[in-house]
């Protein structure tokens, strides 16, 4: 029997995983295309004296977050395809074979649609910006590309969006053990928002980038959750076995 979801797609669902993260979103993003928001953080990180950024080369944010925190993901990515692998023959595996799965293709969706965006929109790093001693002027989001300019590949935030994917923890387990889905979901806020601020250290990426990152893979997550939902596990998934059970021994019981 496919284990069913017992947690109501309600208002109070649709409140808290749609609108508010929607609502949250809107206000980042506008803020940041309507302020001079990224340049004023990106500027605390650049020294004009010595023209570079002296973060860029970094051991914190480019061994140990760049290509350590890009491991990190590859490796969860790596054990959760593992674990689906073994619950056709892991029994202890089978009842998480789908979260296993839903894992996998959270964290592909949500970093393959930014490196779609990425090829789609050809913005720049704050790096290869006139500002920061590039030859590309600076342009807000919506105003595009500058007319002449070769396309870059810096928007959205291909690394921060590998650490927000990991909040595909929260919906693998969400109908199950919402303790250690909340855990997965403040582990992946947590992680995006820390690769997102290395990347802004170094100069790869304006907070814009990152925020536009952190609601791409939230709706990737939920857009997969609710198309799986019915496969994942839940409370039910543990108590159906047991009733029946149960249920088998009632007829010898009234035959004795």
């Amino acid at each position: 029997m496919k284990p069913r979801s017992i947690a109501p797609l309600d208002a109070p669902f649709w409140l808290w995983h749609g609108a508010v993260p929607l609502l949250l979103f809107v206000f980042a993003a506008t803020a940041c295309e309507i302020t001079h928001m990224d340049l004023v953080l990106a500027d605390r990180f650049y020294d004009f004296a010595a023209g570079n950024w002296p973060a860029r080369q970094s051991w914190w944010a480019e061994w140990l977050i760049h290509k350590r925190g890009r491991d990190l993901v590859a490796v969860t990515a790596s054990l959760s395809f593992i674990a689906w692998i073994l619950s056709f023959q892991v029994p202890r595996l089978r009842p998480f074979r789908w979260a296993a799965l839903y894992l996998v293709l959270a964290i592909g969706l949500g970093t393959g649609l930014v490196t779609l965006g990425k090829d789609m929109t050809g913005r720049h790093c704050p790096w290869s910006m006139e500002r920061y001693g590039g030859s590309v002027p600076y342009t807000r989001l919506l105003e595009g590309n500058p007319p002449g300019e070769k396309k870059g590949r810096c928007f959205p935030a291909g690394h921060a969006a590998g650490g927000f994917s990991l909040m595909g923890i929260y919906f693998a387990l969400r109908d199950r053990r919402i303790t250690i889905a909340r855990a997965g979901l403040a582990a992946g806020l947590a992680l995006g928002t820390i690769y997102g601020y290395a990347q802004m250290a170094r100069g790869a990426h304006f907070l814009s980038h990152t925020v536009w990152s952190a609601g791409i893979c939230w709706s990737a997550a939920l857009g997969l959750y609710l198309g799986l939902r019915r496969f994942l596990p839940s409370r039910n998934h543990e108590t159906e076995p047991r009733q029946q059970t149960i249920d088998e021994k009632l007829p010898q019981t009234e035959l004795s």
